[in-house]
């Protein structure tokens, strides 16, 4: 109840704006603020709403907010609603499923979208209105990581488990990162999917392993069914490592899976926690949220500011990516970030392991 009288106070929040403002600039959010993927829409919300209200460009903006549920006709629906709100500027959507439905529309709208967390390299090298945060799931990625598991780890045998929901996200990591690691002398045992939305149990899927598990397994899901499969298999026993997704680790994932997740590994980018802009975020972000902030509320309020910086050279007439490209140089939280010409991001990667409820980092991945 709590969860559904904030979404509501949220949505409320940026439509009055919009209607008693009208000389200010209506700036969109597409998020996944309901349903089984919901951790990541919220919090990526709380990072861009944190943006808006530091930000002395802040104070010229509306935030109009909208739940694509996680379903890409949703999204796609809504940009007529945001059209229609006057709404040029969308950071969103979460899920690469949306976004792959929602971006080759965004021309005919006349529309900018920048996402914090949609990493699809389906949409990688196009010219159209859309930047991210995330790095796609290139080859420059996974072979960075299949060479690191193989040559520092010395792991060869693998079982990937993936969510078949968020196809676009799932099936783009699942094919990039297979061809890599085999190409680097590895072996994938097996690759199965699991339908969240089904009735299936999610222990079913590490069943046939029990007498002999794998090295690793690679899980990607959202926060709640891996931390309900890294269960499963502590349950049994297994002895196997656990390489996830960044997409996991929101607070649902330390807080439902406690003392099994530890020793969890992961490949992530790095934010200096000890530079004075982090300092300055975190200290904003807990007066204002009252907790410690997590990776995805970093990505939203990455992207609202990245947006924000950018906005007077926009609305110049700069291009949306030189304009982003620009504003990245000024180094928010991520000092490092790239844009090519076609918005799609770089940074380098970082190994990390889950130790004490945190990600303890390990050094960079090469």
């Amino acid at each position: 109840m709590l969860r559904i009288i904030f979404l509501m106070v949220l949505l409320a929040a940026g439509v009055t704006g919009c209607s008693k403002n009208e000389e200010k600039i209506n700036i969109g959010y597409m998020g996944t603020l309901s349903g089984r993927y919901s951790d990541l829409g919220q919090a990526t919300l709380q990072g861009v709403m944190l943006a808006i209200e530091v930000s002395p460009v802040g104070e010229r903006v509306n935030l109009v907010v909208r739940d694509d549920y996680g379903r890409p006709a949703e999204g796609a629906a809504l940009l007529d609603e945001f059209s229609e709100a006057g709404v040029k500027y969308i950071i969103g959507p979460n899920l690469s499923s949306v976004a792959s439905t929602v971006v080759p529309l965004l021309g005919t709208y006349g529309i900018f979208m920048m996402s914090p967390t949609a990493s699809t390299s389906s949409l990688a090298g196009k010219k159209d209105n859309f930047a991210r945060i995330i790095p796609n799931n290139s080859r420059k990625q996974t072979e960075g990581m299949s060479s690191y598991l193989i040559n520092k780890l010395k792991i060869n045998d693998i079982v990937i488990l993936y969510d078949a929901r968020n196809a676009s996200y799932s099936n783009d990591i699942v094919k990039t990162f297979t061809e890599s690691f085999m190409n680097h002398g590895g072996s994938i045992r097996d690759v199965r999917p699991f339908n969240p939305d089904s009735r299936e149990r999610l222990g079913s899927l590490i069943e046939k392993d029990s007498a002999n598990p794998p090295e690793l397994y690679y899980v990607i899901g959202s926060a709640m069914d891996t931390s309900l499969i890294i269960w499963q298999m502590k349950k049994r026993g297994f002895g196997s490592k656990i390489l996830i997704r960044k997409w996991a680790t929101s607070d649902d994932f330390y807080r439902l899976g406690g003392e099994a997740v530890e020793g969890v590994m992961l490949f992530d980018y790095y934010v200096d926690q000890n530079s004075p802009a982090y300092a300055e975020f975190a200290k904003a972000y807990k007066n204002r949220f009252q907790k410690e902030p997590s990776w995805m509320n970093v990505y939203g309020y990455e992207a609202a500011m990245l947006l924000l910086n950018g906005l007077d050279d926009i609305q110049s007439g700069t291009n949306f990516v030189a304009a982003l490209s620009k504003a990245s140089a000024k180094g928010e939280l991520f000092t490092d970030i790239e844009f090519d010409e076609y918005g799609d991001s770089y940074l380098p990667l970082h190994y990390f392991i889950i130790e004490k409820g945190e990600t303890a980092y390990q050094g960079i991945a090469e």
